[in-house]
C-alpha cells in the first residue's frame, strides 16, 4: 500500500514541475517585454514660451522698409499622436521689439495645424495657418495709423522631450499678413516675415 502510495505521489509530482516551471518562465519574461516599450507619448496638451529673432518687410509710403527686431512670446497647443504620427494645433503670441521706425509690426500671432514624425522623444513637424500682426505707421507729415494685417504662416521645425513633461524646441517660419488701406495720407501698408524661434513647452 505505502509503495502504491508513493508511485501515485511521484507522478503527480512530475505532471506538476512542467506547469510550474512554464509559470516561472511567464513571469520572468512579461517585464522585460514591458519594458522594452518605452516610446513617448506627444499627446495631449501643452503650453511654453518662446524667443527669437524676425527680418521683417514692410511696404508703406510708397517704398520698402526692414523691420527687423526680436521678439518673445507665449504658445498653446493639443497634439494627437496614431503610431509615429503626431498632429494638432497650436496659437502663439509674440510682441516685437527694437528700434522704433516709421512703420513697424508691434506684434504678430498665429493660429496653426501641425503635423509631424515622432522618433521616439524627437519630433520632426510642419506647421502652416492664418498669421495676424500690428501694423503701425508713425511718419511726420502723414499723422499716425495702426491696424491688423491678416495673412497666412508655414514653417517646420525640431522638438525634442527631454523628460515626460519638459520639451524644447527650435522653428523656422515664414509669414505674409498681406495689405492693409491705411488712409488716403499713408496708403497700402503691407509686411512680410521670416523668423528663428527656439522655446520651451510643459506637456501636461
Amino acid at each position: 500500500m505505502q509503495i502504491k502510495s508513493f508511485i501515485v505521489l511521484a507522478l503527480a509530482s512530475s505532471m506538476a514541475a512542467p506547469a510550474f516551471a512554464a509559470d516561472l518562465t511567464y513571469e520572468q519574461t512579461t517585464p522585460a517585454a514591458e519594458q522594452s516599450y518605452s516610446a513617448y507619448n506627444w499627446s495631449g496638451f501643452y503650453l511654453g514660451a518662446q524667443g527669437g529673432y524676425a527680418w521683417n518687410k514692410g511696404s508703406v509710403l510708397g517704398s520698402d522698409h526692414k523691420l527687423d527686431n526680436g521678439i518673445s512670446g507665449v504658445h498653446a497647443g493639443y497634439n494627437f499622436q496614431t503610431g509615429n504620427i503626431v498632429y494638432g494645433i497650436e496659437n502663439d503670441f509674440n510682441y516685437n521689439f527694437g528700434d522704433k521706425n516709421e512703420a513697424n509690426l508691434d506684434w504678430d500671432a498665429s493660429g496653426r495645424a501641425r503635423v509631424g514624425y515622432a522618433l521616439d522623444r524627437t519630433l520632426f513637424f510642419a506647421t502652416a495657418g492664418v498669421a495676424a500682426a500690428g501694423g503701425k505707421v508713425d511718419a511726420s507729415g502723414v499723422g499716425k495709423k495702426d491696424d491688423i494685417l491678416i495673412g497666412w504662416t508655414a514653417g517646420g521645425g525640431i522638438e525634442h522631450a527631454f523628460t515626460d513633461n519638459i520639451i524644447v524646441r527650435g522653428e523656422y517660419r515664414y509669414s505674409d499678413f498681406g495689405k492693409k488701406d491705411f488712409g488716403s495720407a499713408i496708403g497700402d501698408f503691407g509686411a512680410t516675415q521670416q523668423k528663428v524661434l527656439v522655446g520651451a513647452s510643459y506637456k501636461f
